[in-house]
């Protein structure tokens, strides 16, 4: 595999360049190179404002290049001094950005120079650009003129804050992009650190601890629940989306089944093509596609993303499953970057739409079977003469043992004032995940009799088995004479 230091050729970014700056990209090289596909991939992991150089010329510039005419230094200097001003507009309003820019010359690219601007040169020979160029349709450079890009080509210099990635090795726009955000945090730039702004429907414990964590992380946050006691920022759906500016990303945190179907269905109505819903519930994998394609046919984008925390998330981090296609989630990935915990785990593209909510399903079958395990070895140890403490004992296997588990940590919370859980109702309700598990794991024919097991006995302490174990008492007691009255059970 090509590793970062093959791809990377030069880097002068100084050790903490970017410490207290508001970065600017610009992604320079020759038409054809590769450098607008990298920015996009760059503008979606970092959360980045982007732009296009190519979209700040003057329709007079576009004229003459589409008539195969190339520009003169003339024509250029007014263009580079607009694109300049979008770049300081950016730096004064603390907003880190990429652009895409040709500065093939040392002197355009002095025009564009200041504190914080890192330049990445996106370098290849004239034969590896051309061949890229010639799969290329629809752009007004011409691959014949692309010899006279290279004639006046200066590559950056040592003296000048930047980047060179050598293409031609047969790496991908996302390995390219991964090795360039590797020499921008050498130079202090945090990778995920960019700041989006995202609609929050539902702020009941779990969306409004995640606002929380994404307001500590520096997104912009516009928060609607039904209860107006719920520190929502807008009164209705309506609001929301007028509140956030296009491409809109809108995450509901709503029950599953109706509430959450109404909710697609409504902001199907209200968004607008390219914006994007993220439905972070507990709904149905099966439902993903029915809501996907409900809001596809308004050209809106749509993940599903299985959310794993519970009221700690706000803290630790959130376990992330997503479900959709890899340029949606690209989209947002700053906003699961902020979500996630630290470190490399958290986070996992699980599929296509409905992968998100699968995994989250399986996740929960899992956890219910582990739950189940713990409990059943408490009440072991409750019944046991031989075991003084079992909440002390269980407490020891959070070190050491190969049971080691978060669910342990919070047993120890659990039972820190309630060693023996006396005042813990016996009741476990379900949430529907572990039966959706066990449902597809028998259309796929694989055996799941823990999370079963576990997800009956949920049914159980609900309170419906008490008329099953009656009539099973009764019809002992007629067959075999058995005890049927509560009081000769109580002195059997």
């Amino acid at each position: 595999m090509t590793t970062e230091t093959t791809i990377i050729a030069a880097n002068t970014i100084p050790a903490g360049y970017f410490a207290g700056k508001a970065p600017v990209i610009v992604m320079m090289g020759v038409c054809g190179c590769g450098k607008t596909t990298v920015a996009e991939h760059l503008a979606a992991k970092l959360g980045l404002k982007s732009a296009e150089a190519d979209d700040f010329h003057p329709q007079a510039n576009i004229a003459k290049m589409s008539a195969g005419i190339p520009l003169t230094d003339d024509d250029r200097w007014p263009w580079l001094d607009t694109l300049a001003a979008w770049i300081d507009e950016r730096i004064a309003a603390g907003e880190p950005a990429v652009v895409t820019c040709s500065a093939l010359k040392r002197a355009y690219r002095d025009r564009l120079r200041r504190d914080g601007v890192v330049f990445v040169y996106m370098k290849g020979s004239f034969d590896e650009v051309l061949e890229r160029l010639s799969h290329r349709q629809g752009h007004f450079m011409k691959p014949n003129m692309l010899q006279s890009q290279f004639d006046i080509l200066e590559e950056p210099g040592a003296d000048e804050v930047h980047v060179d990635v050598e293409i031609g090795h047969g790496t991908t726009p996302e390995q390219e992009c991964d090795a360039v955000i590797g020499a921008l945090k050498r130079g202090g730039f945090e990778a995920g650190a960019g700041h989006m702004t995202m609609g929050m429907v539902g702020l009941g414990r779990m969306g409004g601890n995640m606002v929380r964590r994404l307001r500590a992380g520096g997104h912009t946050i516009v928060g609607f629940d039904m209860n107006p006691e719920s520190g929502r920022d807008v009164d209705s759906l309506e609001a929301l989306v007028a509140a956030l500016s296009a491409p809109r990303v809108v995450w509901i945190m709503v029950p599953s089944g109706k509430p959450t179907d109404s909710t697609v269905e409504r902001l199907g109505e209200l968004l607008e093509p390219g914006d994007i819903v993220i439905d972070g519930g507990n709904s149905k994998y099966t439902e993903d596609r029915e809501h996907a394609a409900a809001l596809a046919e308004h050209g809106i984008g749509f993940l599903d993303c299985g959310v794993s925390g519970g009221v700690w998330g706000a803290e630790r981090g959130y376990a992330l499953m997503v479900g959709g296609d890899d340029e949606t989630y690209a989209k947002v990935l700053p906003i699961f970057e902020t979500l996630k915990p630290e470190g490399e785990y958290g986070l996992v593209h699980a599929g296509p739409v409905g992968g998100g909510h699968f995994a989250k399903m399986v996740h929960n079958g899992i956890e219910y079977g582990m739950m189940q395990a713990f409990g059943e070895g408490f009440a072991t140890m409750m019944r046991s003469e031989y075991i003084t403490d079992p909440a002390k004992t269980m407490e020891s296997w959070r070190s050491g043992s190969v049971v080691v588990s978060w669910l342990l940590d919070l047993f120890e919370n659990a039972a820190a004032h309630d060693p023996e859980l006396r005042n813990v109702p016996a009741v476990a309700n379900e949430s529907g995940e572990a039966r959706w598990m066990v449902e597809a794991a028998m259309e796929l024919g694989v055996p799941t009799p823990a999370t079963a097991a576990a997800l009956w006995q949920r049914q159980t302490s609900r309170g419906g088995a008490d008329d099953i174990l009656r009539v099973v008492t009764a019809l002992r007691a007629q067959f075999g004479g058995h005890v049927t009255k509560v009081d000769e059970i109580a002195t059997w």
